[in-house]
């Protein structure tokens, strides 16, 4: 069997300084089927580039053409060259001797022949010393292989690329001075996915000549990076970030630290268009009580984010309807859905069912929303692609509001042990029901502390400190009722207790047994 052939490019633009250093590692290679194309892209220093080249003889594949850029020369070089990859060396560069065997080692082990392979690299001075040592995240590329591209990870010298992408997508821009280089793996990103190795593998020379020092490299770098997120599809943000507006804001928080600042003002300007235009239902479960029902209605009405669907779901009222509905009439997007009496926690699967939104935030009825709740809550979610959050709460009750601020709490898995999540304050993806996510129909009590330690579980939980919702409380609510809470806690550790996800986490399932016991006996005291 053939060994694989590696094509090593060396351009070359008055390289006189460097370039030994660089031709000299590529001749070091371990990796015996090797051959070096150095092109000299019509330097003009009195022929000094020209005589080094030629100095190697046969050792190397010389190329000397009128001068049109980096990328000209590289095309010159994938036109001449007879491997099955290409390697790209800059002339002020170095190959480490096992780059290429190791690289080889690792793609064919791969199978994978569309793979493109980039790995770590060493910073180096004009004198060759030692700067640093850049290790990429390997977490991070290994389950998102496109951040090589969009987190600016690829040194061209690193690349290991099979000939077919070159057939595939075509040759470098010679249009592009300085980011012909990025705008090939964006032509290629989704067929030819990138790998990254662990390993430092060359050695990158940092000094003031380089081309992305110089002014005109900001003005393109922008241009090419607006051109990204214009041709990044809405679904590959939301698959790789959870929400587009937390695709941007990562993009707008990248694009800021390589100070591409219009770039990254874009980003973030384009974050808050997403937002705006994002549907949030407000799903109200409603048994009676229509009086507060009716105000719940109005405040999800007045919040400051406009693209709102309000469901409220009839759990079997008894009252005349006639106050709610004509509430609803003063909205775009609102309806009324019936169903038999069957709990608030059938009611609020039955709306979740039919929102129509990204997300789908809960208030009951005898409760309110602060006007920016539905916007602060959703511009933290986007930005953060979180699939669940809450917020903290003013209690209202005989005319006293107190603050619980259970916002910055909740962090999963203590939540098992105690949950202070208010059902109103909670607002989360609609495709979590598509995911089998839903309250518990069999509790009446409870039902919604299960079904977050469930979600919290799988996806995480975001806490908001701001209290944005106000929560009307009176002797029978639960968390002024014994005996709603003994259930209600009984409900919970039942389910945990029967769940292997969550009774797992013994340290916290022991604390939610010591509150139910410390409940019962409170109960009994009295």
């Amino acid at each position: 069997m053939r060994a694989l052939r590696v094509s090593i490019i060396v351009p070359v633009y008055n390289g006189a300084n460097y370039m030994r250093d660089a031709i000299d590692s590529a001749l070091a290679q371990t990796w015996p089927n090797t051959e070096i194309i150095v092109v000299n892209d019509g330097s003009n220093d009195a022929g000094e580039t020209d005589r080094i080249a030629r100095s190697y003889g046969e050792r190397i594949k010389y190329i000397s053409k009128p001068n049109g850029g980096v990328a000209s020369a590289l095309n010159a070089g994938i036109e001449a060259m007879t491997g099955d990859v290409f390697c790209w060396l800059s002339h002020d560069d170095r190959h480490l001797p096992e780059k290429t065997a190791r690289q080889v080692e690792h793609w064919e082990s791969l199978g994978r022949p569309d793979a493109v392979l980039i790995s770590d690299y060493r910073l180096i001075n004009e004198t060759g010393e030692t700067i640093t040592d850049v290790r990429l995240d390997h977490e991070l590329l290994t389950k998102k292989p496109s951040y090589a591209l969009l987190r600016g990870c690829i040194h061209g010298c690193s690349v290991f690329v099979p000939r077919a992408l070159f057939d595939r997508v075509g040759n470098f821009d010679i249009n592009l001075p300085t980011t012909q280089d990025y705008d090939l793996w964006f032509r290629s990103f989704r067929t030819f996915p990138f790998v990254h190795m662990a390993d430092v593998l060359i050695e990158s020379r940092w000094h003031d000549e380089q081309g992305s020092k110089k002014i005109d490299h900001t003005i393109e770098a922008t241009r090419f990076w607006m051109r990204v997120i214009n041709g990044i599809t809405p679904a590959e943000k939301v698959k790789w970030e959870g929400s587009e507006a937390a695709f941007l804001v990562g993009m707008s928080k990248f694009l800021g630290e390589n100070k591409l600042v219009e770039a990254a003002s874009e980003a973030k300007r384009r974050v808050k268009t997403v937002i705006d235009g994002v549907l949030v239902s407000v799903v109200i479960p409603l048994f009676d009580r229509v009086d507060m029902a009716v105000s719940a209605i109005e405040s999800v009405k007045e919040q400051t984010h406009r693209r709102i669907e309000i469901i409220v779901v009839d759990d079997g009222c008894k009252e005349d309807l006639s106050g709610v509905r004509a509430a609803l009439a003063g909205h775009p997007n609102a309806r009324l859905i019936s169903q038999r009496n069957a709990g608030p926690a059938a009611a609020r699967n039955n709306g979740w069912r039919a929102a129509k939104g990204d997300y789908v935030a809960f208030l009951d009825a005898d409760d309110l929303f602060l006007p920016t709740k539905i916007s602060e809550q959703l511009i933290a979610m986007a930005g953060a692609g979180a699939a669940f959050s809450h917020t903290s709460y003013a209690r209202a009750r005989h005319g006293d509001i107190t603050l619980q601020e259970s916002g910055s709490a909740n962090a999963f898995p203590d939540i098992i042990g105690s949950c202070s999540v208010a059902t109103p304050t909670v607002m989360v993806a609609r495709s979590l029901i598509d995911e089998g996510f839903s309250f518990p129909e069999h509790i009446r009590i409870g039902e919604d502390v299960v079904l977050w330690l469930h979600i919290a579980s799988a996806h995480g939980i975001m806490g908001i400190s701001r209290a944005l919702t106000i929560v009307r409380a009176d002797d029978s609510s639960t968390a002024f009722d014994k005996s709603k809470q003994i259930t209600g806690v009984e409900n919970i550790l039942a389910d945990v207790c029967a769940s292997d996800e969550l009774y797992q986490h013994k340290e916290h399932v022991i604390q939610l047994k010591k509150l139910a016991s410390r409940l019962r006996g409170e109960q009994e005291d009295t």
